[in-house]
C-alpha cells in the first residue's frame, strides 16, 4: 500500500469535473490521474497547482499532512556526513555514462552509508 501524500481523489470527487476532463486539460492521460488519485505517483508540484487553480480549492487542499516529531535526525545525519568525509571517502566518483564519457556522479558507497546511517537511526529512534 503507498504511502498517502496526496489528496487529490477527494478534491476531484467533491467537483463536477471527471478525471478524464482533468486529464485532457492537463495532457496527460487519464492513468496519470489515476495514479495519482492511488498515491503510487506524484504529480509535480506545477501540476498540483495546476490541479488545485481547476478544481478551485488551495493546493493545501491536495496534500496531506504527515505529522513528524523531531528526533535530532538532520543534525545526526550532518554528523556522520562529516565523519564519512574525515575517513578519507569522496563525495563524488568518476563513472561513464551511456555514450561512455565520464561523468562525476554521487559516490553510491557514500549514498549507501548515509542511507543505511538514516535506516538505523529510524530503528533505534522509533516509538
Amino acid at each position: 500500500m503507498s504511502k498517502k501524500i496526496n489528496s487529490i481523489k477527494k478534491a476531484i470527487k467533491d467537483s463536477p469535473l471527471q478525471v478524464v476532463a482533468l486529464a485532457l486539460y492537463l495532457d496527460v492521460d487519464d492513468t496519470t490521474i489515476s495514479k495519482w488519485n492511488s498515491n503510487t505517483a506524484q504529480p509535480s508540484l506545477k501540476r498540483l497547482d495546476e490541479v488545485g487553480e481547476i478544481l478551485e480549492v488551495d493546493n493545501v487542499e491536495l496534500i496531506q499532512s504527515i505529522p513528524r516529531h523531531s528526533t535530532g535526525l538532520a543534525q545526526a545525519l550532518q554528523n556522520e556526513y562529516k565523519r564519512l568525509l574525515k575517513t578519507g571517502m569522496s563525495i563524488k566518483v568518476q563513472s561513464p555514462d551511456d555514450t561512455g564519457n565520464i561523468k562525476e556522479v554521487n559516490n553510491p558507497e557514500f549514498v549507501r552509508a548515509l542511507q543505511e546511517f538514516v535506516e538505523n537511526y529510524k530503528m533505534k529512534n522509533s516509538k
